[in-house]
């Protein structure tokens, strides 16, 4: 049976804090790539061969450093998986101000640092930063993208806690459904892994 999670918390959060002083042995850990991490359903399999379901609200994203919570208690840290990445350098600021500026335009999620820009691999989007004059290498590094403008604030309205959760506002239809479905994801995640080891 898989631990279901329905809950996150930042680190942060005072109440994690004082269950982080009490630990005997530390979290497992969740290692997910950025796609992964804005999904509010998931199968995965831990490390240890473990089945995991997440099943947060709708639209509701994971972040680095995020704990997930179950209602028995069950506590999960949420890491930033390295992933394969572009690499964007250029031989000036300007330059490399223009070339985000283009991938921009595109609405290419970005990682941005004063020397480089870090995407997700797009041959074609290779292609049009070369002919601007940049360079593309190949990296593996977790990917943590500008939100843009406009995106909220990292905001934890769940709480973690040992009873019966539910999200407010979800119809108790949309709840049985959610169920289901971290049911149905940890038999597809079971699976898949069975096949691996084949």
């Amino acid at each position: 049976m898989a631990m279901l999670f329905n809950a996150r918390r930042q680190a942060s959060d005072p109440e994690i804090q004082a269950e982080m002083d009490k630990l005997s042995a530390p979290w497992p850990v969740l290692s997910l790539t950025w796609a992964e991490r804005q999904r509010s359903r998931l199968a995965a399999m831990l490390p240890n061969g473990k089945a995991v379901a997440v099943v947060l609200a709708r639209g509701e994203q994971m972040h680095h450093g995020d704990l997930l919570c179950g209602d028995a208690g069950e506590r999960l840290w949420v890491q930033a998986a390295e992933e394969e990445l572009y690499k964007i350098t250029a031989h000036d600021a300007f330059e490399l101000m223009r070339i985000v500026y283009h991938l921009a335009n595109r609405h290419v999620k970005a990682m941005l640092s004063s020397q480089a820009a870090y995407i997700e691999p797009d041959a074609v989007l290779a292609d049009m930063v070369r002919g601007l004059g940049g360079h593309v290498e190949v990296v593996q590094q977790a990917f943590h993208p500008e939100g843009g403008a406009y995106a909220g604030a990292h905001v934890h309205g769940a709480h973690c806690d040992h009873g019966g959760h539910h999200h407010h506002g979800e119809e108790p239809a949309l709840a049985a459904e959610d169920r289901a479905l971290g049911n149905l994801g940890e038999q597809l995640s079971i699976a898949a892994h069975a096949r691996k080891k084949i």
